[in-house]
């Protein structure tokens, strides 16, 4: 039988157990990926390894990024405490535990592990494994939790989609396909991305995503989902749009928050070639994604306060409605949220929202007048109601209808 025999002090209900050394500045180098937001399993401690335990049983511990909390399961005890991570350095202490008395194999493991967080100084990752050092010498080896718990099959995973009609989707082998429409040769593709990223948001285990939607058409539409792990396995609990034709480099979990490194479309830049380097940041409240920092506020203060002219909407049957008075057909974005629209003989209002590049457009209220023969109220209305995303190319203000039907185009004059 082997005993552990540690310097504590006992609180009621937990052992404090010192790792108080100063901090020391280790020769590790900055790896590119951090120890933070990830569950490692510790796979040897004081140069000797631990053997494969049942799951709930693997010695791991988990570093919150937003707290500076360390807690985890030592071999016998669940612990938890600060740390503290500057570059390469890390230290650990006070460290709390609960007072299981321990024996056996898993009281050495658990005596190992604890001296190995008591001395460590720096930290590196290589190929995957994390390493707990003190003068370049290892004292503790972890892994990342096996990639089925730590990560879902992505591939096979029910996501929530606003392109579909259904509201949702299951991915088979990455994809999802269906027709646009019934009877419609056109053909909706939703694709997983590479770019995924998993951490700890708000304490929690949680994920976030890229799905690419092709609706048959010339766009391409990026949005980022979000992963939470729940009892009954990982969920998609939000999403939220990105842009058209985008291009998106990286996701971090960090701070708490997700943070998607981009290029997106600048002033001027046609469709096929953005141009602008953007980050978009998200926190997570109540299971949904809120931007933290809006990348078009520029395209927002242009669309506001100009009268614009409806000059035609291009359809993708290479059909179009051109208005032979453009000024008749017309629509004004206000400040506060709000809409005026002129549709040849009727005065209509309501409201509009924005979101990056994504729009929503809502007639609320309209006269009753019976325009002339020939006129193009009805589709004018469908087609701004049917609106989802704006961009502008020189000078004029285009928006791209939903499921890529087509594409409105507008003049328009400052008002003064």
């Amino acid at each position: 039988m082997t005993m552990i025999r540690l310097n504590k002090v006992i609180l009621p209900g937990i052992i404090l157990i010192c790792a108080c050394a100063g901090m020391l500045h280790g020769g590790a180098s900055s790896a590119p990926s951090g120890p933070e937001g990830v569950e490692w399993r510790l796979v040897e401690a004081g140069g000797a390894p631990v053997p494969p335990l049942v799951d709930e049983k693997q010695p791991r511990i988990l570093l919150d990024p937003v707290q500076k909390k360390a807690a985890g399961f030592s071999g016998c005890n669940n612990f938890f405490g600060s740390y503290e991570l500057d570059g390469a350095s890390l230290k650990f202490g006070p460290v709390g535990a609960t007072r299981m008395f321990c024996e056996g194999v898993s009281g050495e493991v658990e005596m190992r592990f604890m001296k190995a967080l008591d001395e460590t100084r720096t930290w590196e990752r290589r190929d995957g494994i994390l390493l707990l050092l003190k003068g370049g010498q290892s004292l503790a080896q972890f892994t990342m939790k096996q990639e089925g718990a730590q990560a879902p099959d992505l591939g096979s995973m029910t996501f929530l989609s606003k392109w579909l009609p259904a509201g949702k989707l299951t991915l088979s082998g990455g994809e999802h396909r269906e027709s646009a429409a019934p009877d419609s040769a056109s053909e909706i593709m939703v694709k997983l991305s590479d770019k995924k990223e998993f951490g700890v948001i708000n304490g929690r285990q949680s994920g976030a995503v890229v799905l690419m939607t092709d609706l048959g058409g010339s766009g391409t539409f990026y949005d980022l989902a979000l992963l939470s792990k729940e009892a009954e396995g990982w969920v998609n609990r939000d999403i939220s749009f990105l842009g058209d034709r985008v291009k998106v480099h990286t996701i971090e979990i960090k701070n708490n928050e997700i943070v998607v490194s981009m290029t997106t479309h600048g002033p001027g830049d046609p469709m096929c070639c953005p141009t602008l380097e953007v980050k978009k940041r998200f926190t997570v409240q109540e299971d949904r994604l809120v931007p933290v920092a809006e990348s078009n506020k520029e395209e927002d203060s242009r669309i506001i306060g100009t009268v614009w002219q409806w000059v035609q909407t291009l359809y993708n049957n290479d059909s179009k409605n051109v208005p032979a008075k453009p000024e008749n057909y017309t629509i004004q974005f206000l400040e506060d949220g709000k809409i005026n629209v002129k549709a040849d003989c009727n005065l209509k209002g309501g409201v509009y929202s924005t979101d990056g590049k994504r729009i929503s457009i809502e007639i609320t209220h309209s006269t009753m007048a019976a325009c002339e023969e020939g006129s193009l109220e009805e589709p004018f209305v469908r087609d701004l109601t049917g609106g989802f995303i704006f961009f502008f190319k020189d000078g004029d203000l285009y928006i791209d209808l939903k499921y890529d039907t087509g594409t409105m185009k507008f003049s328009g004059k400052k008002r003064k």
